[in-house]
């Protein structure tokens, strides 16, 4: 009797669990997370089910949650891939790329032939800049897998080592043994481009558009090969095409403007100027093209505002250029130049900082301490003194090239008169001994 009411309790059990673990499969096939979730923590947390919770967690967003799971599991499952690359996908959701790395590592330890676990450890490498590992793997996988994504991970590689000729070389292979591959037709446009080869980017992306004309992508990157290579009747071609199709990008807005104006279409390049203008309303050379378009139809005052309005974001305003000449003092100082550190800093004064006198004090400095310099010291110090206000005059601080206030201007004058003054006696007394002045210096 005591062993028949034994098995039916464990018959029970047994069928309790199974209609808990078909309820748990069900919610998570119908993607009720949260009722999924409430089941599993209601059972023991066997490595199955904490696969399921882990699944339900990031599928609702949890992260975080998610992460701690799949670290749990890889202790108790450390023979298993799975729960490192579950764990590493977390990381990267979660911006965590080292750990996310170190997993995918264990994983490929595990299994080394898991093509999607490095794919994704290749991947990570490029996003974190780590191009020369990155190329290492890719050119490992590369001598067992020529696939399009394998001979793209290489080309990436290639690019963040500013190796353009290998990079399309990759491309120009992936073009070759899988032709309907628009990003290789796109990047060899961009890099053939960037290297001014414009007849081969046309080429690049021509051999695609025979393929499919209507690629985005691959249009951009035709239409500015076309522009740059100054054949802008087809270049108008490409990029009205673009237009007609929703294509409102400032670049695409302004290639065709230019290319507009090249040929003389000065109210179209104007319109389309001013679409682009919109996105980017302080670019000089478009508001160098708008303003000729202007200047040439309707609108000459506009010209004239566009291209006054260009010549002032070309010319780098006082605060910007001391900043630059600060920066160029101080590195001089540090290398032991003083002659050019006294240069540039008179530059300063000169060009950028014209109300900043303290600089001349600064100069003197320099000759006395670094170039051992005493006529220069004295010049630069009466030079500074010239510029001390006038007695019974409220004396105003100096202000610099930022709009701060140089503290303390008035130390500086009459530290600058009292070193002038020792100078001067030092010299004098010098001059005596040396048989050139009259009477001894008066103690």
């Amino acid at each position: 009797m005591r062993k028949l009411l034994t098995l039916c309790c464990f018959s029970v059990c047994s069928l309790l669990m199974a209609q808990n673990t078909n309820q748990i499969q069900e919610a998570m096939a119908n993607y009720d997370y949260e009722t999924a979730l409430s089941l599993i923590n209601k059972e023991t947390p066997t490595v199955p089910l904490l696969y399921q919770k882990g699944k339900a967690l990031k599928s609702l967003g949890n992260n975080l949650e998610a992460l701690q799971v799949y670290e749990e599991i890889v202790l108790q499952d450390s023979l298993n891939p799975r729960a490192y690359i579950e764990a590493a996908e977390c990381c990267k959701s979660l911006a965590k790329g080292s750990q996310a790395l170190n997993y995918y590592r264990e994983a490929l330890d595990l299994n080394p032939d898991n093509k999607y676990v490095r794919i994704q450890y290749v991947g990570l490498l490029l996003s974190q800049q780590k191009f020369e590992e990155a190329l290492g793997e890719s050119s490992l996988m590369s001598e067992k897998d020529s696939s399009a994504i394998v001979l793209h991970l290489q080309a990436q590689s290639f690019e963040g080592r500013n190796e353009a000729p290998a990079a399309m070389g990759c491309y120009y292979v992936i073009q070759e043994k899988y032709p309907n591959d628009y990003l290789a037709a796109a990047k060899l446009g961009a890099l053939n481009i960037a290297g001014d080869f414009y007849d081969q980017a046309i080429e690049a992306t021509e051999k695609y558009r025979k393929i499919d004309s209507t690629n985005i992508v691959v249009n951009r990157q035709n239409a500015l090969a076309y522009c740059l290579n100054k054949d802008y009747p087809t270049a108008i071609q490409r990029y009205e095409y673009l237009v007609n199709r929703g294509d409102s990008s400032f670049h695409t807005c302004y290639y065709l403007g230019v290319s507009y104006y090249a040929v003389d279409k000065l109210y179209e390049a104007h319109d389309i100027l001013e679409v682009a203008r919109k996105y980017d309303p302080e670019n000089v050379n478009l508001l160098y093209y708008l303003g000729r378009a202007c200047s040439k139809t309707s609108w000459k005052e506009q010209g004239v505002t566009y291209l006054e309005s260009a010549i002032k974001l070309s010319i780098p305003k006082d605060s910007a250029m001391s900043r630059l000449y600060i920066g160029m003092s101080d590195c001089y100082k540090m290398a032991g130049m003083y002659k050019e550190q006294v240069e540039a800093t008179l530059e300063r004064y000169k060009l950028y900082d014209k109300t900043n006198h303290k600089l001349l004090y600064d100069i003197a400095f320099t000759y006395q301490y670094s170039l051992k310099d005493k006529r220069n010291t004295e010049r630069y110090l009466e030079a500074f003194l010239k510029t001390r206000p006038l007695e019974g005059k409220e004396e105003q601080p100096e202000i610099d090239s930022q709009g701060g206030i140089v503290l303390d201007t008035s130390n500086y004058y009459n530290a600058a008169e009292s070193w002038l003054k020792d100078l001067r006696e030092k010299k004098k007394e010098e001059e005596f001994f040396q048989g050139k002045g009259s009477a001894a210096p008066s103690k």
